[in-house]
């Protein structure tokens, strides 16, 4: 009984001592939790007691700046330094305040008497680039831009609506309206709403939650992103820091099972959301992360292969910068910064990547006209040029989270004046003219790589055959084109759609396996700015690698889950198996070892047993859709092949894998390759045969040849010979002449002399 009264006694003083705290006590402790609201609730009541005018002025001033109400914070910050406040940082936040409300001659002022006066040298750097960025600003305004927004009424309210994304016909979007309340900022807890595409800009739209799998009452659930195939989720929700939870904003995942419903969310692993609450709680998944860091608005590429977010971990910039990581199916990974053309000391936020490969993203770091502002990250020649895309999607206020859903149109998030409330969703409309056409062309080529080649030098692979669908791996559709590659191993130029998906398939001799891969023109688009004729020819290029069959001991690893002690082949592993089963149809040459592992977590006989079931599961799926029983033999190693040494439950342990253990070649592409052998040696034979006829020929020719000038020799000798006959002829013809005339010549003079 004295043990219970004491309890009572102890809690009755804790209540009694917290009833007696100030105001002003509560109010910080209400700011260091994060609950803005109440945190300025109290820091009003205490200004009423008469407390130090400065500092709480400062304290309700940095509340709504940390619950993104900076146009409310600008009286107090001023309010704050009439009082002499000792936050040296509040005359920055006072001059970005002004500049959030259009007060830009004012906000030149503060700026510049902080930049003279500051003491945090990061701060005094931003407001020396912001007075010197004030004259572009004026230019930003001016320039000629072809947008034109509409407020999207229907969906907005008095809260907060934001990061819109198309999915399917519908647009999802971030809304402040669920039941429960935010402590940070007075207001309703964020959750993913929808409404059709269509409808949007009409007054009768249906706003309804997108689906209970994503929707938790108790949390924020923002910014949703999807894969390729739209049937993976990834999200931002905020956490509690209970036992399990991160008390952070992390990326979660969901995926569509066979029956088409959402899954339970689940957190995505270190190094994407990296929270040391985590780590300390046991969570493996985030194993190895020793820091907190906020993660948020994801997006996925349009081709799938990367993954876009914001975080202000640390290895940035400053403030919140966007990161990038590589996607491969289950597979994310080599997380780095976008970089320092894009990040900057402020805040990046909320980036997207258009069809035709332009990273668009918010920023109140960049050249802006107050708030946050819309960019856009081109590479040009090399470099990434950042744009400020103006008025009148740009305003002194915050301008954030704009999608393209087509070439022209968009949607986009802002809390300007003339909105119903906080942040509001806004249709873009981009009418810049268009009139000029591109014509998009493709090469593929086909080249084989020999996986003991440590170099990976590429063998031209010749008469190869090509086919070219229209869809992905899993939804391919009707074939478009076949080809057979030529000699540099490359098929002719044809003819594709731009953001559009495709699938390659190529097949050489039964050396090299064959290979199927997606290939898409989204992102590849070039830019209209670019074009400088009226029409334009570009052809694009694609490589399939094969790889040459080798039997060994290298084993692919299968992205391939079970329930915990369990063995049943769930809706997300049949995804991987499908893959699998294209390779095997695809390659009936070669037998593979399906192997099953487990982590070193409980009895090694129990684990011995599971990962057999495990792998006899996966051969029976493989089998029951037409893979030959004997090409697969399903092997269970338990624990006795741990992939990393250690006895907790390490997920890489859990896996599934294959190897190659048997190449067959089938009769008839043997008795096609003796048969080719035979016709090479009759070929060479009656090469030989001919180069003997040729050579023959070539000798009788020479022997005419020969024959021919011995006889044109003996000709000319006798020629010569005969024309010195008549010489010796003709002169002793006219020796005679002559000595007969000397004769009569003396004859008439002795006949003169009588």
């Amino acid at each position: 009984m004295n043990y219970f009264l004491r309890i009572i006694f102890t809690i009755a003083i804790i209540f009694l001592a917290y009833a007696c705290a100030t105001p002003l006590k509560k109010g910080l402790e209400k700011y260091q939790q994060a609950e803005y609201q109440k945190a300025i609730d109290y820091f009003n009541q205490a200004l009423k007691s008469g407390g130090n005018q400065g500092n709480i002025n400062a304290y309700i001033a940095e509340s709504y700046r940390k619950s993104n109400r900076i146009k409310e914070s600008e009286a107090f910050y001023k309010t704050a330094i009439d009082n002499k406040s000792t936050n040296d940082e509040i005359g920055f936040y006072y001059a970005m305040a002004l500049k959030t409300n259009g007060k830009i001659e004012e906000a030149k002022t503060a700026f510049d008497y902080y930049a003279k006066n500051g003491k945090t040298p990061e701060l005094t750097k931003r407001a020396k680039s912001e007075i010197k960025d004030f004259e572009k600003i004026e230019a930003i305004k001016k320039e000629k831009t072809y947008y034109k927004l509409n407020n999207c009424e229907i969906l907005n309210s008095q809260g907060d609506e934001f990061s819109p994304m198309p999915y399917k016909n519908k647009l999802l979007f971030s809304t402040t309206r669920k039941e429960t309340v935010y402590e940070s900022t007075g207001g309703r807890f964020a959750g993913i709403f929808s409404a059709d595409l269509k409808e949007i800009e009409k007054t009768d739209a249906k706003v309804e939650v997108f689906n209970d799998k994503l929707y938790n009452t108790n949390f924020h659930e923002a910014s949703p992103t999807f894969s390729p195939d739209q049937n993976t989720v990834i999200f931002a929700r905020s956490g509690a820091g209970g036992k399990g939870q991160s008390n952070e904003v992390d990326l979660y995942i969901s995926r569509r099972s066979a029956t088409g419903e959402w899954q339970d969310p689940e957190i995505l692993p270190y190094p994407i959301n990296i929270n040391k609450t985590l780590l300390e709680l046991g969570n493996q998944n985030l194993k190895g992360s020793a820091e907190n860091a906020w993660t948020g608005c994801p997006f996925i590429r349009p081709d799938g292969k990367r993954l876009y977010f914001t975080s202000n971990r640390k290895g940035g910039y400053g403030g919140l910068d966007i990161w990038i990581a590589d996607m491969s199916g289950a597979k994310i990974t080599n997380v780095r910064n976008a970089g320092k053309d894009v990040n900057t000391t402020g805040n990046e936020m909320f980036p997207f990547v258009s069809d035709d490969g332009v990273l668009y993203f918010s920023s109140d770091g960049h050249l802006g006209l107050g708030g946050l502002d819309m960019f856009s990250a081109t590479v040009e020649k090399g470099s990434i040029k950042i744009k400020n895309l103006g008025v009148p999607i740009n305003s002194n206020s915050d301008d954030f989270s704009l999608v393209w859903d087509t070439d022209s149109t968009g949607i986009m998030a802002s809390n300007r004046e003339g909105g119903k409330g906080g942040d509001d969703i806004y249709r873009v409309r981009d009418i810049t003219p268009k009139n000029k056409i591109v014509n998009y062309n493709l090469i593929i080529q086909v080249v084989g790589i020999d996986p003991n080649d440590q170099e990976k030098k590429e063998t031209i692979l010749s008469n190869a055959k090509v086919e070219f669908f229209e869809g992905t791996e899993l939804k391919k559709q009707g074939k478009l084109s076949d080809f057979v590659t030529n000699n540099e191993g490359k098929t002719n130029k044809f003819s594709i759609k731009i953001q559009h998906d495709y699938v390659i398939t190529a097949k050489s001799t039964d050396e090299y396996f064959f290979k199927e891969i997606e290939y898409t023109t989204r992102g590849k688009a070039l830019r209209y700015e670019y074009l400088t004729k009226p029409e334009t020819d570009t052809t694009l290029e694609a490589k399939v690698i094969l790889e040459k069959i080798v039997v060994s001991d290298v084993a692919y690893e299968l992205e391939i889950n079970f329930d915990f002690n369990k063995f049943d082949i769930r809706g997300d592993a049949e995804e991987e198996l499908n893959k699998l089963l294209i390779f095997l149809k695809a390659n009936p040459q070669i037998s593979i070892e399906l192997s099953s592992h487990t982590d070193a977590v409980g009895a090694a006989d129990k684990n011995q047993i599971l990962s057999q079931n495990r792998a006899n599961a996966t051969k029976n799926y493989l089998v029951s859709n037409g893979i030959d029983d004997d090409r697969i033999k399903s092997v269970g190693y338990g624990e006795s092949k741990l992939k990393i040494n250690t006895q907790e439950a390490e997920e890489r342990n859990r896996r599934t894998e294959f190897k190659i253990i048997d190449v067959k070649k089938s009769p008839k592409k043997e008795e096609e390759k003796e048969e080719k052998k035979e016709i090479k040696e009759e070929k060479k034979k009656e090469e030989v045969k001919k180069e003997e006829g040729q050579k023959k020929e070539k000798e009788a020719d020479k022997a005419k040849e020969k024959a021919e000038v011995e006889k044109k020799a003996e000709e000319e000798r006798k020629r010569a010979e005969t024309e010195k006959l008549e010489v010796e002829k003709k002169k002793k013809a006219e020796e005679a002449t002559k000595k007969k005339a000397e004769e009569e010549k003396k004859k008439k003079e002795a006949e003169e002399e009588d």
